[in-house]
């Protein structure tokens, strides 16, 4: 979700004090891994806090989301914080890679279409190689559709241009051969008359059709709940936002069939509950989590990766499971092997 960004800066800072746990050999744990998609977490820069989300869940988690800082060129080519923290951690790193960085609004889509920022990428790349991460998902890009979004596409030309001159300088680095790239929109966010499928860049330039799900809804008799509904009423709006996003314009089944035109697996990066102050979230919604773990398990859909998104967002809400008690205990239960 594009409010990663604030979710990142509070990670960044958090990170720089973690103590890091026990390390581990990658072969054992894909040894361990419990069958059907692989199980992730976004819990910030911090090895300690995945492997407590790893212990309360029971099942050992095997892709880590992150972020890196995006405010210059130097920070999305070299994020060393952040390779650094994850070096041989024993697990398969998933990067939200910046394809403009945020504070230099000379930099564009267009010129990065005619090349003028693929040394930036080639050096991401190398580095991603040195750091033992050169088999890393990166979600170039992610979440494109959010009209917020500082690399938010005007032309379809440009978009996809750019998009290929990354992934081909980045697959040119030594060593990068193993790199993948999980092309990711935000289920909710898509700007009026946008359609983000005519901005797929093709087959050859991705390896995962990725969605964010978080539970949220602005249709009506959804979310937020009216003054006095109980919890049946709460039910029957958390059910029908679900609804929403399942087989609303753009939900999740027709994403499962866009991923299967497109002959690849489909992904979901992001996804949680979220308790927004604005009160278009479900909140405590262990409903949410059924039908998601559903979803994702369902073999049909092709599910390649998932990640539940387990961060404070600050003055945006939260999509921590401890805030979140039933919903937790429904998670634990469902998630363990």
């Amino acid at each position: 979700m594009f409010l990663a960004c604030i979710a990142v800066v509070l990670g960044l800072l958090a990170g720089a004090f973690f103590a890091f746990g026990p390390q581990s050999d990658p072969s054992d744990q894909a040894s361990e891994a419990a069958p059907g998609p692989a199980f992730g977490v976004f819990r910030g820069t911090s090895p300690t806090a995945v492997a407590e989300f790893s212990q309360s869940s029971k099942r050992d988690v095997e892709y880590v989301i992150d972020y890196s800082a995006r405010a210059t060129w130097q920070e999305i080519a070299r994020p060393d914080y952040m390779l650094e923290a994850w070096k041989n951690r024993g697990y398969r790193m998933v990067y939200a890679t910046a394809m403009l960085p945020t504070e230099d609004k000379t930099a564009t889509i267009a010129a990065g279409a005619q090349g003028d920022y693929d040394e930036h990428y080639t050096i991401l790349a190398n580095n991603l190689v040195a750091a033992g991460q050169g088999n890393a998902i990166i979600r170039l890009g992610w979440e494109f559709n959010v009209p917020e979004s500082r690399w938010h596409p005007t032309s379809r030309e440009d978009f996809i241009s750019y998009w290929q001159r990354i992934v081909t300088a980045m697959r040119a680095a030594p060593g990068a051969e193993n790199l993948e790239f999980d092309w990711t929109v935000n289920i909710g966010s898509t700007a009026s008359g946008f359609d983000p499928r005519v901005y797929f860049p093709g087959r050859d330039y991705v390896d995962y059709v990725g969605v964010d799900v978080y539970d949220t809804s602005w249709a009506e008799k959804t979310y937020p709940f009216p003054k006095n509904c109980d919890e049946s009423c709460r039910e029957e709006r958390r059910q029908a936002a679900w609804a929403n996003q399942l087989d609303g314009p753009l939900g999740l089944t027709s994403w499962v069939g866009f991923a299967k035109a497109a002959g690849l697996p489909l992904s979901v990066p992001e996804w949680g509950l979220w308790e927004r102050p604005d009160g278009h979230g479900g909140g405590d919604n262990p409903y949410f989590i059924e039908q998601m773990l559903k979803f994702i398990e369902t073999p049909e859909n092709d599910v390649a990766y998932h990640a539940y998104f387990d961060f404070d967002v600050a003055k945006a809400g939260t999509h921590e499971l401890s805030a979140m008690p039933q919903a937790q205990q429904r998670f634990q239960e469902l998630i363990a092997p």
